[in-house]
C-alpha cells in the first residue's frame, strides 16, 4: 500500500468513530521504511477536552496485514484453496476493518487549551520546508491545522522545525506512539525543554512538593490544607503514562 492510500485508510477509520467530532490537527509522518503514523486531535460538541485518535501500525505493516486478508478470502478455513487471490488492492483495502489498527486517548482540559491556544497564534502560518531527494534516515512531517484560519506544515523530521510551539506540541501528542514515529516527533530538545515548562506551569505541584504541615504554624495550615486538596484536583492528568515522557526530561533538568 502506498503511503496516499495508507492515510486515507486511516483518515477514514478515524473520522467513523467520531463522526460528529470537528477537527482540530493532523499529523501525518512518513519515513522512507513505512514506519509511518498518522495522528488526528478532535473535539465533541458542547465538550472542552479533546480526542487523540492515531494508528498503531505503518504502512509496512499493515501491508503484511492486506495480504493476510488476501490469503484468508481465498482459502477456506482448513486451508485449501477455494478462489483466486485479489489482483488488486482495492479490493482487500475495501474489505478491510482499518479501525482495528486505530487507538485513541483522551487530552485533558489543560492540554487542549495550551494546544488550541498555540495554533490559533499560528494560524495561517504555511510551511513548506526543503526535503532530501535521496535520504535514508528521518521522515516527512505534515501537520494540518484547523483551528481559527488554519494552517500547513510540511518538514524534514531532521531539518529545522517550523515553530518551537509547534514542535512541543507534537513533542506531546507523540507520547502515544512508540518507536521510531516516537523518536522521529521528540527529537528537538528545545521542543521537550517548551513541552516540559508548559507542563510546569500547569501542575507545578507535582515537581515541587508543599511544605509539610508539620513544619507551618497553625493558622498557616488550614490554608495549606485547602491549597494542597485545589492542586491535587490538578495534578492527576501529570500522573497519567502519557506524561512519562515530558517527566523524564522535567527529572534530568
Amino acid at each position: 500500500m502506498d503511503a496516499s492510500r495508507y492515510f486515507t485508510a486511516m483518515h477514514n477509520a478515524m473520522s467513523a468513530q467520531h463522526p460528529r467530532a470537528q477537527l482540530l490537527l493532523t499529523v501525518k509522518l512518513q519515513d522512507t521504511c513505512g514506519n509511518d503514523a498518522c495522528l488526528e486531535l478532535k473535539q465533541l460538541p458542547g465538550e472542552s477536552t479533546s480526542i487523540l485518535c492515531y494508528s498503531t501500525m505503518g504502512r509496512r505493516c499493515l501491508n503484511f496485514q492486506l495480504f493476510r486478508k488476501g490469503w484468508q478470502l481465498c482459502h477456506n478455513a482448513d486451508g485449501q484453496l477455494v478462489g483466486r487471490f485479489p489482483s488488486s488492492a482495492d479490493g482487500l483495502i475495501d474489505e478491510t476493518d482499518f479501525r482495528a489498527y486505530c487507538r485513541e486517548d483522551r487530552l485533558d482540559l489543560a492540554r487542549t487549551q495550551r494546544i488550541l491556544s498555540e495554533l490559533r497564534a499560528l494560524a495561517g502560518a504555511d510551511h513548506q520546508g526543503s526535503i532530501p531527494q535521496n535520504a535514508r534516515t528521518g521522515a516527512v512531517i505534515t501537520v494540518e491545522s484547523f483551528v481559527g484560519a488554519g494552517a500547513r506544515w510540511t518538514y524534514w523530521s531532521q531539518g529545522p522545525a517550523p515553530s518551537q510551539p509547534l514542535s512541543a506540541i507534537l513533542y506531546w501528542l507523540a507520547d502515544f506512539l512508540a518507536g521510531s514515529e516516537r523518536r522521529a516527533l521528540q527529537a528537538d530538545p528545545q521542543a521537550a525543554h517548551l513541552a516540559a515548562q508548559w507542563l510546569a506551569s500547569d501542575t507545578a505541584v507535582f515537581f515541587h512538593p508543599s511544605v509539610p504541615l508539620t513544619a507551618m504554624g497553625p493558622a498557616a495550615s488550614g490554608t495549606a490544607t485547602a491549597v494542597s486538596r485545589s492542586r491535587s484536583a490538578h495534578t492527576s492528568p501529570a500522573r497519567n503514562k502519557s506524561w512519562q515522557s515530558i517527566l523524564a526530561v522535567m527529572a534530568s533538568m
